[in-house]
């Protein structure tokens, strides 16, 4: 009998049935015997025997167990278990792993076009280990996973909201006390910092407009226009003075910390009404859906966006984002956007045609 691992207190038993090699973990020995002595009883009955015939959700849940439990955080292992629920389930989870071609694995990454860079990241990482381990195991000949790519995803703060995530923003914001907030900065691209020095005597309501004060002192002040539909907010709820986000149980001006933890209350908001589930007080990690690396520089990088698919110049949208070199605003305006991309192929394709069009005319007139 092994003794009791120091690190994490499990009693541990290995051995070998029909050529490969099984793992028993528990709490005290006796309960370790019986664990033993159940797994063997299974195996010789063909319950847990795997093999080509295994379904996918029934492998995942093996090698889950077997590499992952006990060697990774207890939130890192919700997480895996929720990328087999969410993404890898519903689509070949009841089918036999001999039937897995690459053409599946990667039709379920291409599932996370445009989304979280780290989450993709993650799953790819996991289907590859899972996989892998199933060629090295000798349950599979061939692995499908060697040929699946990452498809194009966002990168960190670095990036703009998906559509999903904007929608559920604007859900959540109309009752959360975080809300008025969030599309603040998401409306004016103010950083947040910048929010805690915004006041009431800073808006202009008569002209639609906010002065920003930028945290930096060489960025100096800005001003932004306001759009209709914070506009509404902001005039629903108007103050004469003072700032325009406060403590809610002391009323004084925002601190980095209660910021912090307004946003994360915004966040669990926002991962309820995108679907994830309660669990014991708290989001349950199996459920939970919104990106990891979800910030607030998220909603300041989708407003730099919208100014590019408005065809804003950047000359202007660098006044308007508070920076202070033109070559910061072209580092966002480098990659287009698929509308801003469409609208400008289409006005060049117009200004091409006009021109054509006056040409023949210009032909014509000369005859």
């Amino acid at each position: 009998m092994k003794k009791a691992n120091t690190s994490d207190g499990y009693f541990r038993e290995t051995f070998t049935y029909q050529g490969k090699r099984y793992s028993v973990r528990a709490k005290t020995e006796r309960d370790l015997w019986r664990k033993v002595e159940e797994k063997k009883r299974r195996l010789e009955e063909g319950i847990d025997v795997t093999n080509e015939n295994t379904t996918v959700d029934r492998w995942f849940e093996n090698y889950l167990t077997a590499y992952k439990k006990g060697n990774v955080t207890d939130k890192t292992y919700h997480q895996l278990e929720a990328y087999v629920k969410n993404y890898i389930s519903p689509v070949i989870g009841n089918r036999r792993l001999k039937d897995i071609q690459t053409i599946d694995l990667q039709l379920i990454m291409n599932s996370c076009a445009g989304k979280s860079q780290s989450q993709a990241r993650k799953l790819r990482d996991l289907i590859r280990q899972a996989f892998k381990q199933a060629r090295i195991s000798r349950v599979l000949i061939f692995d499908p996973s060697e040929g699946i790519v990452m498809p194009k995803t966002t990168n960190g703060t670095h990036r703009a909201l998906t559509d999903e995530e904007r929608l559920h923003i604007h859900s959540v914001a109309r009752s959360h006390r975080g809300g008025l907030w969030v599309l603040f900065m998401l409306y004016t691209g103010a950083r947040p910092d910048e929010t805690r020095k915004a006041r009431w005597e800073d808006i202009d309501f008569k002209g639609h407009v906010i002065v920003l004060h930028s945290a930096k002192t060489d960025y100096g002040d800005r001003r932004v226009p306001i759009p209709a539909r914070l506009y509404k907010r902001l005039k629903w709820v108007k103050q004469d003075s003072g700032y325009l986000f406060t403590q809610p149980t002391t009323g004084k001006p925002h601190t980095e910390t209660s910021m912090k933890q307004m946003w994360r209350s915004f966040k669990q908001a926002l991962d309820l009404d995108m679907g994830a589930q309660m669990k014991g007080g708290a989001i349950d990690p199996e459920t939970s859906v919104v990106a990891d690396d979800l910030t607030p520089y998220c909603l300041r990088h989708t407003y730099a966006t919208d100014l590019q698919s408005a065809g804003v110049p950047l000359n202007v949208a660098k006044d308007l984002l508070g920076h202070q070199s033109i070559a910061m605003t072209s580092q966002i305006y480098t990659h287009l956007s698929v509308d801003a991309f469409a609208e400008a192929s289409l006005k060049v394709i117009n200004f091409q045609h006009a021109q054509q069009r006056k040409e023949k005319k210009k032909s014509v007139g000369n005859r």
